[in-house]
């Protein structure tokens, strides 16, 4: 993509609230009837820091302006090659699973609901698998422990650098009618993703939810293109795709949820739409699997560059609250997850990616909370096997859809699944007391089988107790 030129920089600009607020500041710091010439703003801009602004606006607009490239190739080569593995352990899967409803279609009475190519707790186990052998130069500062079960050697931000980040979340408070209607108008008149990104992090009205995120991902003004891209796919799903059946029990497992049974047609109409769409490929922020084809196969990769997996479903539930047009609800569900859930699903070291973010996990419960930490290596239930469902999964099926929605906020605030971290700290935090009177695996169990309801302020508040 070429980069913008100075008019389409200006008029991009001109669509910013924080544009006409500079504008004002400078026209403030004159008289009527002084006479101003372009030295004398810049020194005015220089003296209250505008000019720094303006940068930094000019800098992000032509920052967005690039087409970001996919990710294929980690950093580091020992990843690059688990992905290679990783791929053929799922292709072995598959061909077990095409086993499965071959069986059930020679035999009714043989119904297996374990028709998925992978799921959390096997991509959980895969990264457990990890050894690299050899010490990198470059991150010889990462330091090792040996009780942690991720013990792989790739560059971490600071824990408390990710603790400090969400804990304005702490002082957050019930705001007036006035302040959501000021809000409201922001959110309206709002086009710079910057200033957006601002408003995601502190709070979205529900009814201008989807206006944001159509904003953000820059789809305010394109609903017939939208409109035409979802009807061209959808009849395509027309011919039929050995992975439709797939979707279609993961679709049926959503349909126990009762916050989203009634979306399951569109559900399963999105995810249909989602594996046919040639898109993906080039808009995905990182390559899942690795992109080997098997001779002979009788099954390849689908035109997405990677397998359904199980609970995909849940990715798009949450969104059906935010608009009745179905090619709405696909555009954001394809946008959120090309942007960012395909981290939770990618062999990587990105400071988003599954890997990344269970270690971060490690360190803060080993650290902050080393008697719970300790406590649950010793009855065999480590700290990753009790939260990896709801990390990969964003605590879809655990809070009521408002509170997913306010996590989905926090990742377009912060262009980063960095919350599900702090989140997944508080969820275990609130059952510690719990936990720690455990003395089995079984005993676990029985606390997470128990009705609870957790919320998401209330785990941003959990997260930083010790």
């Amino acid at each position: 993509m070429q980069q913008l030129d100075n008019q389409e920089i200006l008029m991009k600009l001109k669509s910013s609230k924080q544009f006409w607020d500079i504008k004002k500041k400078i026209k403030q710091g004159f008289s009527d009837q002084q006479k101003i010439g372009v030295n004398d703003i810049q020194k005015f801009a220089q003296s209250c820091e505008i000019e720094d602004q303006l940068i930094k606006l000019i800098s992000h607009i032509l920052k967005k302006s690039k087409k970001r490239e996919t990710l294929k190739e980690d950093q580091i080569e020992f990843l690059n090659t688990s992905k290679i593995k990783w791929t053929e352990l799922l292709f072995k899967n598959l061909d077990i699973v095409h086993q499965k409803t071959k069986n059930q279609e020679e035999d009714d009475t043989n119904t297996d609901s374990k028709l998925y190519i992978y799921d959390e707790k096997n991509l959980l186990a895969f990264l457990q698998t990890f050894k690299q052998q050899q010490s990198n130069n470059l991150y010889q500062n990462v330091q090792f422990q040996s009780n942690k079960i991720l013990n792989i050697n790739i560059p971490l931000k600071s824990s408390q650098s990710i603790l400090d980040k969400y804990q304005y979340l702490l002082l957050q408070e019930e705001l007036s009618d006035e302040k959501i209607n000021k809000i409201r108008k922001q959110i309206e008149n709002e086009h710079l993703d910057i200033e957006l990104e601002k408003i995601a992090q502190t709070f979205v009205p529900n009814g201008e939810r989807c206006l944001l995120y159509l904003k953000y991902f820059e789809f305010d003004h394109q609903d017939t293109v939208l409109q035409q891209h979802f009807v061209k796919l959808q009849k395509e799903c027309l011919n039929q795709l050995f992975y439709d059946e797939l979707l279609e029990i993961d679709g049926h497992e959503i349909s126990e949820d009762t916050f989203y049974f009634v979306f399951q047609e569109q559900i399963l109409t999105c995810l249909k739409c989602f594996i046919r769409d040639r898109t993906i490929k080039e808009n995905i922020r990182i390559q899942l699997q690795s992109g080997i084809k098997k001779e002979h196969a009788e099954f390849q990769l689908p035109i997405t560059g990677f397998f359904p997996f199980k609970n995909i479903s849940k990715y798009v539930a949450p969104l059906c609250y935010l608009s009745t047009k179905i090619h709405i609800i696909y555009a954001l569900f394809k946008e959120f997850f090309c942007r960012y859930f395909c981290f939770l699903h990618a062999i990587s070291s990105e400071s988003n990616s599954i890997l990344s973010l269970c270690m971060q996990i490690e360190e803060i419960v080993s650290t902050r909370s080393p008697k719970l930490f300790h406590h649950l290596k010793v009855i065999g239930c480590d700290t990753l096997k009790l939260i990896i469902h709801q990390l990969v999964y964003c605590f879809i099926g655990d809070m009521d859809p408002p509170h997913i929605l306010t996590i989905y906020d926090q990742i377009i605030g912060h262009d980063s699944l960095e919350i599900l971290v702090i989140l997944c700290v508080g969820f275990l935090n609130k059952y510690k007391s719990k936990l720690l009177l455990a003395k089995n695996q079984e005993n676990v169990q029985q606390i997470f089988s128990e009705l609870r309801e957790d919320r998401f302020q209330e785990l941003v508040q959990y997260a930083y107790k010790q």
